[in-house]
């Protein structure tokens, strides 16, 4: 078993991240995004109908056309973009219908499930683009920095 994100949530992700970096009111094209990101054009177009469907992203056609945030990247949550893409977040049948099965009512691993999705929800919803974004120039600064300070090797 697998607890593993879809290629389409990694798509919308790596996306919206790119679109982040821009800042808010900037616009790139979409087929921009798909080669820089490394990812099809028209899974891409599809993501971004949902995107745009969730308000999250807006696009203008033509020329100088391209999509662009909605609003800033401090206020467009993980949970936001995957959402928007995947639907709800359910670790197990069970969290929605406990129904589903016939020992919800007393299954340690009903109750856990619901932690653990909990858990995982209140994570997403705390982690801004730009809270990303912020600790990819803090662990990139860490890197350049750490080898600034490695013993240079003299030949």
């Amino acid at each position: 078993m697998s607890l593993q994100i879809t290629n389409q949530a990694d798509y919308a992700l790596r996306a919206m991240l790119y679109l982040a970096r821009l800042g808010f009111g900037k616009r790139a094209p979409s087929n921009v995004i798909a080669e820089e990101m490394n990812m099809s054009r028209i899974f891409l177009s599809r993501i971004n109908t949902q995107l745009v469907n969730a308000r999250l992203i807006t696009t203008w056609r033509g020329a100088r056309g391209g999509v662009a945030l909605t609003r800033p990247a401090s206020e467009i949550s993980v949970y936001d973009v995957l959402t928007a893409v995947e639907g709800p977040v359910r670790l197990a049948g069970c969290i929605d219908d406990p129904a589903c099965c016939p020992f919800s009512d007393t299954c340690p691993l009903h109750r856990f499930w619901i932690r653990t999705e909990q858990v995982l929800t209140n994570q997403l919803k705390s982690t801004s683009l730009q809270d990303l974004i912020a600790d990819e120039d803090t662990e990139g600064t860490e890197f350049l920095d750490s080898l600034r300070k490695a013993p240079q090797k003299i030949a």
